[in-house]
């Protein structure tokens, strides 16, 4: 009971610990319409030039100034009794995938934004990170008269292209990209702290201030009290305990806030002898804390009363899980090989997101049976799946695998030759004779590239080639010539033998 009531905690601390940049994997495409435009005046002739280059926000913000984006060179056949109306799009790079807009001002041929705006606009649209960064931009024109809005050239057209070097505004709170948890079980020394990992791999800590650490405490030292605090990486390094926070727990002791004044900075403590996983936000001075699971149960059709039999999701950090499973519609994620114990299902206050394909869905898990409801597939019938679950985050995604394939420079790398592999009866291992093969192949799936598998080769005493391959491993490395080829997820590490 005391594992399920740890874990029900965690819908309560992720609000605490939430991150509002997180996006679900795949996240549908940003749709800018226009606003209230009404139609086009496609004779209108306006051009622009960039003004300077380099754009410090900082200092026009300290001076309470517009910053110059433009010049307006030309404006030419434009239609009598309308106001020209500029708007700035702000994306990472020149396509555009994802872009935020900031309305401008016009002062003596001038296209101006207020500096609060263009930090609102990249930290919407490219990152919350405080760094220096290339910012691309496009302008949108329009003609103006009230309520009725022109816009200028067409639906599609945009004037000046520029590419700025932007310093952003300083954040409202400076945050290292590390920190470490220190305590009792290192005798307080700062210098052999454990470093937290982000839950989200290669994030900015900016983007992403949630971070977690797995510590194995030990049943002596639950009885005397884990105690323990967070320190940002330069004192880590320093060994000191400048900027310590120091924990206020709620009324479940399983959460609360972070501090660093002096005189409420107290250690937070456990007392369960247990593998845990502490979690915490330092932009929300926040902090939880659950057991940390070292696997996951997907459990669906068959492995629902068999639960020994089902695949299993792992995990080198104990926050994100991946791995195969056989799923057939309705499904559940365990945490123990039991449908009576720890279980998280879909959270259906925050529902799901398809793929445009039908093949990948994404969604948020809740470990509140009150909460939940059954987790499902996008697609009818039992298929393989590759899932990705974050357990920090409360989110999975899963991509069905209907068609796998060898690819690889033996027929050279083309999709749509390569050669297809044909699944077991219970889809956990798939194989093909008579592949021609080159100096190296990888596996494929759904004759797209967005699930593969690839690995190295490891010894094998039977004369076969056998490789331990992982989703979006290296090349498989192989002599030219024809082989029957079997690659078996039943195992783990999963294997391809090669015969």
């Amino acid at each position: 009971m005391k594992k399920i009531k740890i874990f029900s905690t965690i819908a309560l601390s992720l609000a605490l610990a939430s991150c509002d940049n997180f996006e679900l994997p795949n996240p549908p495409a940003q749709s800018n319409p226009d606003p209230g435009v009404e139609g086009v005046f496609e004779n209108s002739g306006l051009r622009l030039s960039q003004s300077s280059a380099d754009v410090n926000l900082i200092e026009a913000s300290n001076k309470n100034e517009n910053v110059a984006v433009a010049r307006i060179d030309e404006l030419v056949n434009f239609p009598e009794g309308y106001d020209l109306r500029v708007d700035m799009q702000v994306a990472g790079n020149d396509q555009f995938g994802k872009y935020a807009t900031v309305k401008t001002t016009i002062a003596d041929n001038l296209v101006y934004v207020n500096p609060t705006d263009f930090d609102s606009a990249i930290q919407e649209a490219i990152t919350r990170n405080p760094a220096k960064l290339n910012v691309a931009t496009r302008f949108v024109a329009y003609a103006e008269r009230g309520t009725t809005l022109f816009r200028l050239g067409g639906m599609d057209e945009y004037y000046g292209r520029y590419e700025y070097s932007v310093k952003p505004l300083d954040p409202a709170k400076t945050l290292e990209q590390d920190y470490y948890l220190v305590g009792s079980f290192c005798n307080w020394d700062p210098r052999k702290a454990i470093k937290f990992n982000n839950t989200v791999e290669g994030a900015n800590i900016y983007d992403n201030p949630v971070l977690a650490v797995r510590v194995e405490i030990t049943e002596q030292q639950a009885a005397a009290g884990y105690e323990f605090k967070v320190i940002p990486a330069s004192s880590a390094l320093a060994g000191n305990f400048e900027g310590a926070l120091g924990c206020i727990a709620d009324e479940t002791g399983l959460a609360g806030k972070l501090t660093e004044s002096p005189d409420k900075s107290q250690p937070g403590v456990l007392n369960v002898g247990a593998p845990m996983l502490i979690t915490i936000n330092v932009q929300e001075d926040s902090y939880s804390i659950s057991y940390a699971l070292d696997v996951l149960y997907p459990l669906s059709g068959t492995t629902l009363s068999k639960p020994d039999q089902a695949m299993l999701l792992y995990t080198d950090n104990y926050i994100t899980f991946s791995g195969t499973a056989v799923l057939a519609g309705s499904w559940y994620c365990a945490g123990e090989p039991s449908i009576k114990g720890l279980l998280f299902r879909q959270n259906k206050d925050l529902g799901v997101s398809d793929s445009d394909d039908g093949m990948t869905r994404s969604g948020y898990l809740t470990a509140d049976s009150d909460l939940g409801e059954q987790l499902r597939t996008p697609v009818k019938g039992t298929n393989l799946y590759w899932v990705d679950v974050n357990l920090v985050m409360l989110t999975y995604k899963i991509s069905a695998i209907q068609k796998m394939s060898v690819i690889g420079d033996g027929n050279g790398w083309d999709l749509g030759t390569a050669t297809e592999l044909t699944p077991s009866k219970d889809l956990k291992v798939w194989s093909a004779q008579g592949v021609q093969i080159g100096n190296e192949f990888k596996i494929n799936c759904n004759g797209a590239w967005d699930l593969d598998f690839g690995g190295e080769e490891v010894p094998d005493l039977t004369g076969m080639r056998q490789y331990n391959v992982v989703m979006k491993g290296g090349n498989c490395p192989c002599t030219p010539g024809t082989y029957d080829v079997e690659v078996d997820f039943s195992t783990r590490p999963y294997t391809v033998t090669l015969k």
